[in-house]
């Protein structure tokens, strides 16, 4: 089996507009080491921007997949959280492109009415796992624990705070290894 697998994060961004919650992502990024630090990353996420169409204002969600050749100048990123080892790139790719993304007129308005970046990450995650596209893969619930935990003793420290003397980077946590990668 190939070492160095690329990595499955999870992403927190801030939300200026809703403080205390945050925007869900997933990024797919090479392996960081002692030495070297993964700065280029793919992201996947699902947004709603607002849209005008012929009048009428609308906020559909669509899927995004993005390239970043720096994380560290990613807006509003506020953690990374690595969850998994990427074992097939081609099935997550079309995996994660598949994942079902719920508008509000959706015939199953359970999902459409619950569905956010959040709903779509936890579901993004399940058939990764189902499909064997990752390997390490924890349970969503446990992932989500750490990750809010990990963010929140991140601004406990005053990290985000005006005058933040401590390390540069965008803060990272590596679940499979049980280190911090960035302080």
């Amino acid at each position: 089996m190939p070492r160095n697998k690329p990595r499955l994060q999870l992403a927190l961004y801030a939300r200026s507009k809703h403080p205390g919650t945050y925007h869900y992502a997933l990024l797919i990024s090479p392996k960081s080491t002692k030495k070297q630090q993964a700065n280029s990353a793919t992201k996947h996420h699902v947004k709603n921007t607002l849209q005008n169409i012929s009048g009428e204002l609308t906020q559909p969600w669509r899927y995004e997949r993005l390239a970043i050749s720096d994380i560290q100048l990613e807006q509003r990123l506020l953690v990374r959280i690595v969850v998994a080892k990427v074992t097939s790139p081609d099935a997550l790719e079309r995996i994660l492109e598949a994942v079902p993304v719920y508008q509000i007129d959706d015939p199953n308005q359970a999902k459409a009415q619950s569905f956010t970046c959040l709903t779509w990450v936890r579901a993004a995650l399940e058939e990764l796992g189902v499909h064997g596209a990752v390997a390490e893969l924890g349970e969503w619930e446990g992932i989500q624990k750490k990750a809010l935990e990990y963010v929140e003793r991140k601004k406990e420290v005053g990290r985000w705070s005006v005058g933040w003397k401590g390390e540069v980077g965008v803060p990272m946590l590596d679940l499979l290894d049980g280190r911090e990668v960035v302080g």
